[in-house]
C-alpha cells in the first residue's frame, strides 16, 4: 500500500499504514533490480521503505513500534 510521507510529501509504498511511526522504517528511492556484473537497473521514480525492500518487515512489528 501507499502512504503519503508527511516529511517528503511524497506517496511511499510501505507494508501497512502504522509503518512511518516506526523505528524500521526507511524511505527512499527506488533504485531499481540489481543484476551482477551490471548493477542497478531502474524500475520507477516511486518512493518505498527500504527496510522493506531489502530484509523485509521485521517480525516484531508490535515491539519496534513500542520502542519508538
Amino acid at each position: 500500500m501507499k502512504i503519503k510521507d508527511k516529511r517528503l510529501k511524497k506517496l511511499v509504498d510501505v507494508s501497512d499504514k502504522d509503518c512511518p511511526a516506526r523505528k524500521c522504517y526507511w524511505p527512499r528511492l527506488d533504485p531499481g533490480s540489481f543484476t551482477q556484473g551490471i548493477g542497478y537497473r531502474h524500475r520507477s521514480d516511486d518512493w518505498l521503505c527500504g527496510t522493506r525492500e531489502a530484509h523485509g518487515c521485521p517480525p516484531d512489528k508490535e515491539k519496534t513500534e513500542e520502542k519508538s
